[in-house]
C-alpha cells in the first residue's frame, strides 16, 4: 500500500510540474507573439490639411499632405508629400515641402526626404533652399540636415554640405564645402 500510494504521489507531482511547463510555454508564446506586433498602418487620410493654432488664436502651423499613414504600434505618420507653413509672430512664414514625411506620435520630430524645399517670400527677398534630407523640429522652429544644399536668393546662391535653421531666429547655419556666388545691390 505504500508503495502505491509513493506511485500515486510521483505521478501527481509529475503532471503538476508537465502542467505547470506547458503554462510557461504558452505564456512564453502569447509574450513572443505581443513583441512582435507589426507595424500596420490603423488608418489613413487623404487631401488632409490640419491647422494648430496659438494661445491667442493664430495660425501657428499648418499641416497638410496628399496621404497620412498613422500606424498603431508606435503612434507615429507616415506623409506624401507633406507641406508644411511655420507662421510667427507677423512674420513671413516658413514653407516646407517633401516628398515623404515622417512623424512621431506627439509631432515634435519630422523627418524629411526626397526634394526637400524651404521657402521663404520676404518681398523682394525670396529664399529657397534644397536639400535631399531633413529633421525638422516643427515647435522649436529648428531644422537640420547633414545632407548637401543649394541655397538661393535674389542676390545669388550658396551651395554647402549641412545646415542649422533656426528659422525663429532668422539664422541658418551652413556647416561645411560653402561656396556661393554673390551679385551687389544695385
Amino acid at each position: 500500500m505504500n508503495r502505491r500510494i509513493l506511485i500515486v504521489t510521483v505521478l501527481v507531482a509529475l503532471v503538476v510540474l508537465l502542467n505547470d511547463w506547458l503554462s510557461d510555454q504558452r505564456e512564453e508564446a502569447a509574450r513572443e507573439q505581443a513583441a512582435a506586433v507589426r507595424h500596420v498602418p490603423d488608418y489613413f487620410l487623404r487631401g488632409f490639411v490640419a491647422t494648430t493654432m496659438d494661445d491667442r488664436g493664430r495660425p501657428e502651423q499648418r499641416l497638410a499632405a496628399d496621404e497620412m499613414l498613422r500606424y498603431a504600434d508606435d503612434g507615429s505618420m507616415e506623409l506624401s508629400q507633406p507641406r508644411l507653413t511655420l507662421y510667427g509672430d507677423g512674420d513671413t512664414p516658413w514653407q516646407i515641402d517633401a516628398a515623404r514625411g515622417h512623424l512621431n506620435r506627439d509631432g515634435t520630430r519630422m523627418q524629411l526626404s526626397g526634394g526637400v524645399r524651404v521657402t521663404r517670400d520676404e518681398p523682394g527677398e525670396r529664399l529657397e533652399l534644397t536639400t535631399d534630407d531633413m529633421l525638422l523640429l516643427p515647435k522649436q522652429r529648428y531644422a537640420e540636415t547633414d545632407a548637401p544644399l543649394t541655397l538661393t536668393h535674389p542676390r545669388g546662391r550658396v551651395d554647402a554640405v549641412g545646415l542649422r535653421a533656426y528659422m525663429k531666429d532668422e539664422r541658418l547655419v551652413l556647416l561645411a564645402q560653402v561656396r556661393g556666388d554673390y551679385a551687389p545691390l544695385p
